[in-house]
């Protein structure tokens, strides 16, 4: 049974606590994304771990909220970053520190690459919303859904999800969506009842590369009254 901890949004459990996101979580969040998805690209090791800050921030700058899952000694566990639309987003300064990272990647021949490859990702996702206008209907976006590996099994994400959807039904969402791809388990969405509304399979557009093969998605669901 989850206890009520020192504010409305934080609980724990016996290990597992769940609180919002602070400024200085960022570096967890984008370590573990580096270890998750990070891309080893050519030349300087450095620009992996710059493209994983990359995709870090640009899905942090439009959230509205951000729920962390650390353990009893405060090791990262799970993040969730949501957007609700007409809400505050979370930290002013994202789109100075994505812009600064963006500057430094451009700085090389290996970086300017990497980072021309990372918007031409973003680039097919704005199209896939587009082609289907999901946004007309959807007020709701879960822009990052990431769990740590030694977190896995022990209800984590079932939790964190769980909290997602408690946040979109108390800001009145009725829809909501989120992408995702082929390196992730994209059962679980199926399993939590969301239908899928966009898919791009790589093989069908090999004149038309987007990241590393990956086929892409999009799902949408409903928050039930």
């Amino acid at each position: 049974m989850a206890a009520t901890g020192a504010t409305a949004n934080t609980t724990a459990t016996a290990t597992v606590t769940y609180r919002p996101i602070r400024r200085s979580d960022i570096d967890a969040i984008v370590e573990q994304f580096y270890r998750t998805w990070g891309v080893d690209e050519p030349g300087d090791p450095a620009i992996s771990r710059m493209t994983s800050s990359h995709f870090t921030l640009h899905y942090l700058e439009p959230a509205t909220r951000g729920d962390i899952a650390e353990g009893p000694d405060g090791t990262f566990m799970g993040v969730t970053l949501t957007r609700v639309a007409g809400r505050p987003t979370l930290f002013d300064d994202t789109a100075d520190e994505l812009a600064r990272i963006d500057a430094e990647l451009d700085a090389t021949p290996e970086g300017a690459a990497a980072l021309a490859r990372t918007n031409a990702w973003h680039a097919l996702e704005t199209r896939m919303e587009d082609d289907i206008a999901i946004n007309s209907r959807c007020q709701g976006e879960l822009e990052l859904f990431l769990v740590a590996p030694a977190a896995r099994g022990h209800g984590v994400g079932g939790t964190l999800w769980r909290r997602m959807l408690d946040h979109f039904a108390a800001e009145g969402v009725e829809r909501y969506y989120l992408h995702t791809d082929s390196t992730c388990d994209v059962g679980f969405y199926d399993h939590k009842g969301l239908r899928r509304v966009a898919e791009r399979y790589a093989k069908d557009h090999a004149d038309e590369p987007a990241g590393n093969g990956e086929d892409v998605f999009i799902y949408e669901g409903g928050i039930e009254a």
